[in-house]
C-alpha cells in the first residue's frame, strides 16, 4: 500500500471518529448555602454548598473543582477538592466544598461591610470543573448574598 492511500485511509477514519465526539453544554453552578466548619489553626473554614445543574445526557465523572467566591469585589473564600459525585445527565447534583479565608481576606471583608451602606452584599462564584475525558469548565456566576445563603452563618451564632 502505498504512503498516500495510508494517509487517506487514517484521515477518514480519523474525521469519521470525530463526528462521533459529542459538544457539551455548559454546566451551571448555583450558590446555596455557606456554613462555617472547624477551623484549621488560625484559619477559618467554610463549607460552601453549590448545585450543579447537568444539562448533557451522560453522566460526567468530576476529577476535581476549584472554588473561588468573592464578596464586595474582594477575594474570600477559595478551596479544592477531588471528592465530587458523579454528575448524573439531566439532574442537577448537591456538592459540598471545604474553603478556607486567611485572616486578612476577613479582615478586609468586615472593613468593606462596615462602609458598605445598602442592603445588598453583591459576590462573584468562580468554579472550574474538570470532568473526566473532557475539556474542564470554567464557570462564573455573580449575584447577591441574602439570608438564604448565609443561614449557616447566622444559625452558628444564636
Amino acid at each position: 500500500m502505498s504512503l498516500w492511500k495510508f494517509i487517506a485511509i487514517l484521515c477518514v477514519v480519523g474525521l469519521s471518529g470525530c463526528t462521533q465526539i459529542q459538544q457539551l453544554q455548559d454546566l451551571e453552578v448555583s450558590l446555596i448555602n455557606i456554613e462555617p466548619t472547624t477551623a484549621a489553626g488560625l484559619s477559618p473554614r467554610f463549607n460552601v454548598h453549590l448545585l450543579v445543574l447537568n444539562p448533557n445526557p451522560q453522566d460526567l465523572e468530576i476529577e476535581g473543582i476549584i472554588l473561588r467566591l468573592d464578596i464586595n469585589d474582594k477575594k474570600i473564600l477559595s478551596g479544592v477538592s477531588s471528592q465530587i459525585p458523579t454528575l448524573k445527565g439531566y439532574s442537577e447534583t448537591p456538592i459540598k466544598i471545604q474553603t478556607a479565608v486567611s485572616l486578612f481576606d476577613l479582615f478586609k471583608l468586615l472593613t468593606s461591610l462596615s462602609q458598605h451602606s445598602g442592603d445588598d452584599i453583591k459576590y462573584q462564584l468562580q468554579t472550574k470543573i474538570d470532568p473526566k475525558g473532557f475539556i474542564a469548565f470554567n464557570l462564573s456566576k455573580e449575584g447577591f448574598l441574602n439570608e438564604n445563603l448565609l443561614q449557616g452563618l447566622s444559625n452558628q451564632s444564636r
